[in-house]
């Protein structure tokens, strides 16, 4: 029931008692009433057609953790008051709240700003905005909707790491003048068939030539500076939710390992086995990084494919290019015996295990046997511990 049924109920008793007993009072109550029901109407009208509610949001790409600003108006432009006006708004950010109620007079406009941090990761739309007013009485309410203009793309947080094994290796000397390692190319060992994923880069020519296919050079294990990143996004492994929960944590560590690459002057790929079976081929610079960044923004764990099955799919063809990272939440035995399998000489792969237990997860809390530790590099990571920290933090964790 509205708020003039009432007196809508009221104007047709005083009107029907007028007209049975003609008393003179019952017909002036019932026109006065009649008469504020218009007059309430009428202003009501003229409000939706005079007010405009207006908002400056930020867009592009920022990252969880960073803070942003918007700016609303409301502007009446008419010469009847708005006794009251709420702005609500339905941009589903997690813990933003901009809206504000005001009264404009004639002519009258209301500015004010409003603050927040982006939380969490993903593509996120301000708005829709909506503005509900009326006449003075409240009989008419009327609501403005203001359609979303900008959108923000959120990239998942990047932490400092440390001396990663598969980071540290094949980056050549320090260019001390520039603060920075130099990319010095590594050593062609052999060249084999072309693989999908490979850059144009890495195609041999005169091979190609010679034997009339494609064909991609392979390089000495001990130099090559290419890393790929695996993550597991299979559906049914993590737990807890978000901000805190190992899927979150698992996609910050792959950014933060893709971006730690990047910095070094490394080629990275990433692959996952989502839904998507994405598949980023190895490269470098800005444009890879927020290529990784861009997926890694509104990736989800909604993949079939086991991890084990990924890791022989593009492990055998990475074989000798360089160190492999694989960030997960399973704690099955399977993919770890496929990642020992890839292990070549001088070469040691990490895994990074977001222990599921530890976000409530029904699994048992993760077990590193110690011939595991031997043959490769482990991070165990918990709900909680101190990303910013490195590796370092957890080495003993085990």
């Amino acid at each position: 029931m509205t708020s003039r049924a009432p007196l809508v109920a009221a104007v047709t008793v005083l009107a029907f008692f007028a007209g049975i007993t003609g008393v003179h009072v019952a017909y002036t109550l019932a026109y006065a009433l009649l008469f504020l029901l218009v007059l309430a109407w009428v202003w009501s009208r003229a409000l939706a057609r005079r007010v405009r509610v207006s908002r400056e949001s930020p867009d592009g790409a920022y990252m969880v953790g960073e803070p942003f600003t918007e700016r609303f108006s409301v502007h009446n432009h008419g010469l009847l008051p708005v006794a009251y006006c709420e702005v609500h708004d339905h941009a589903r950010l997690p813990g933003y709240v901009p809206g504000r109620a005001c009264s404009l007079r004639g002519g009258d406009s209301v500015s004010w700003s409003a603050r927040g941090v982006f939380q969490r990761r993903g593509l996120y739309s301000f708005g829709p905005l909506e503005a509900r007013l009326g006449d003075p009485f409240g009989l008419f309410p009327r609501t403005l909707q203001v359609a979303p203009q900008n959108t923000v793309l959120v990239f998942p947080q990047v932490y400092p790491l440390g001396e990663l094994s598969p980071l540290a290796s094949g980056s050549g000397s320090g260019d001390l003048r520039r603060g920075r390692p130099s990319d010095v190319p590594p050593d062609v060992s052999t060249v084999r068939e072309y693989d999908p994923h490979d850059g144009m880069g890495r195609i041999h020519w005169a091979s190609t030539a010679r034997t009339g296919r494609l064909m991609s050079r392979t390089y000495d294990t001990r130099q090559s500076s290419d890393l790929m990143v695996v993550l597991d996004l299979e559906q049914g492994h993590h737990a807890g939710e978000a901000p805190e929960s190992s899927l979150e944590y698992a996609v910050s560590l792959a950014a933060s390992v893709c971006h730690a690459g990047l910095q070094r002057g490394q080629a990275v790929a990433l692959v996952a086995n989502d839904a998507a079976q994405t598949a980023i081929g190895a490269g470098r610079g800005e444009a890879q990084r927020l290529r990784a960044l861009t997926y890694l923004a509104t990736a989800v764990d909604d993949g079939n494919t086991p991890l084990a099955e990924l890791l022989a799919r593009y492990g055998e063809g990475w074989r000798g290019r360089g160190g492999i990272v694989v960030v997960t939440a399973n704690p099955e035995h399977r993919w770890v015996e496929v990642l020992l399998g890839l292990g070549t000489r001088g070469r040691r792969h990490l895994a990074i295990v977001v222990d599921p237990a530890s976000f409530g997860g029904r699994a048992g809390p993760v077990r590193i046997p110690a011939a595991w530790r031997l043959a490769m590099d482990w991070w165990l990571v918990r709900r909680g511990d101190d990303l910013a920290a490195g590796r370092s933090a957890r080495a003993a964790g085990f």
